[in-house]
């Protein structure tokens, strides 16, 4: 059987390369109804002699098997390196029904947390069984299909290779509609309702962000103090609260709004992933790292308002415990409703549930003192 010749390219590229060519000569159903015939003329050696002739067979088993490799890579690739691409191709539970709407064709043999993330079913085919094993499964596959025997040999490995190629097909075209076609998201405006927010701005982040978000902190930071920050967020509070007022310089908002936007899903990384902040030595001829630097550039001179003590010891644990999908995805959504409110003269945040307005101003003090402590610690470890 022909195997992948290795190109010295990342292997999401490879992967995606491999998905497209996959799907590109036949549908899903129809790989699916492929891989049903092939399995019946195994069990019951019923023929259908216009899907499995000879040719057939090789062609798609080595189809079958080129995407097996791809996604079989994909597993060992390092898990900082998969961040992106992870992100990429999920969605929250609640998109789940709206995205059956969009797409001609929809998983039914993936569970909903593999719906949400069809790269766990990478893990999950190659966890008990090699690459080899589904090599030499295909093999046989083909040779007993092409044989007149009547009872036929392995058929429980085959079965279960079956099986799990069904899967692994869902999970491959879940990521062709929501990474290469993007029909998933070709309906999506900005004004759905809020349990679909959360992929209302898809990757957020940059390339290098995604594979390090301490250094999206630190680019936060690079702008304005964390006073600086304070009052700007107090300001806009104050804009969207107030109905017959809006904000003095909305490019200014618009360029805090993002600003917050992109250190929540960087704090959402960190704590999601347990990431410690490694940071980059030598920053200056004056300064060892960023925060030392930071720290020079208030004098040491900051307070910690909002945080408890448990998280001003701990910054990554308060990014754990909450910044969870479901409480960003409420956060983006006041976000949004903020700015709206802001930059309209004729309307406000007041009607809102209370969650949306002390509640998440709050909240966005306290993302602002984790982020900085997370980036100034080793700093004041010294």
């Amino acid at each position: 059987m022909e195997t992948i010749t290795k190109e010295k390219q990342p292997n999401e590229e490879i992967l995606l390369h491999f998905i497209h060519d996959f799907f590109d000569c036949r549908k899903l159903s129809e790989h699916l109804i492929f891989l049903d015939y092939w399995m019946e003329k195994v069990l019951i050696n019923q023929s259908h002699k216009k899907y499995l002739n000879a040719s057939d067979l090789l062609f798609f088993s080595t189809k079958f098997f080129n995407l097996l490799t791809a996604c079989h890579d994909i597993c060992h690739t390092h898990h900082k390196n998969l961040l992106y691409f992870e992100e990429s191709v999920k969605i929250h539970e609640n998109f789940i029904c709206d995205e059956q709407k969009l797409l001609a064709s929809y998983p039914t043999y993936l569970r909903s947390k593999e719906i949400c993330n069809p790269t766990l079913i990478f893990d999950s085919i190659f966890k008990n069984h090699t690459l080899d094993f589904y090599k030499n499964t295909l093999e046989n596959w083909v040779k007993e299909s092409l044989s007149i025997k009547d009872e036929p040999n392995n058929v429980k490995l085959i079965f279960f290779t079956y099986r799990n190629l069904k899967r692994m097909i869902e999970a491959c075209w879940l990521i062709h509609e929501r990474l290469i076609t993007k029909n998933s998201y070709e309906s999506l405006s900005i004004n759905r309702p809020i349990h679909n927010f959360s992929i209302s701005c898809p990757l957020l982040l940059k390339d290098e962000y995604l594979s390090n978000p301490y250094l999206m902190i630190e680019s936060f930071f690079s702008f304005a103090s964390i006073d600086e920050y304070r009052e700007d967020l107090t300001q806009w509070f104050k804009a969207a609260l107030n109905d017959c007022s809006s904000y003095e310089n909305p490019n200014d908002l618009l360029f805090i709004h993002n600003q917050f936007v992109q250190i929540i899903h960087a704090g959402y990384l960190i704590g999601t992933s347990q990431l410690t902040y490694q940071p980059t030595t030598n920053y200056t001829k004056l300064h060892a790292t960023f925060g030392h630097w930071l720290l020079a550039r208030v004098e040491n001179q900051y307070t910690i308002q909002t945080l408890s003590p448990h998280f001003k010891e701990n910054p990554i644990a308060y990014c754990s415990e909450n910044l969870t999908l479901n409480h960003v995805i409420k956060i983006r959504y006041g976000l949004k409703e903020w700015l709206e409110a802001a930059l309209s003269e004729n309307n406000s945040i007041t009607s809102l549930d209370h969650t949306y307005i002390f509640d998440q101003f709050e909240d966005l003090q306290k993302i602002l003192e984790t982020m900085f402590l997370l980036i100034v610690a080793p700093a004041l470890a010294d």
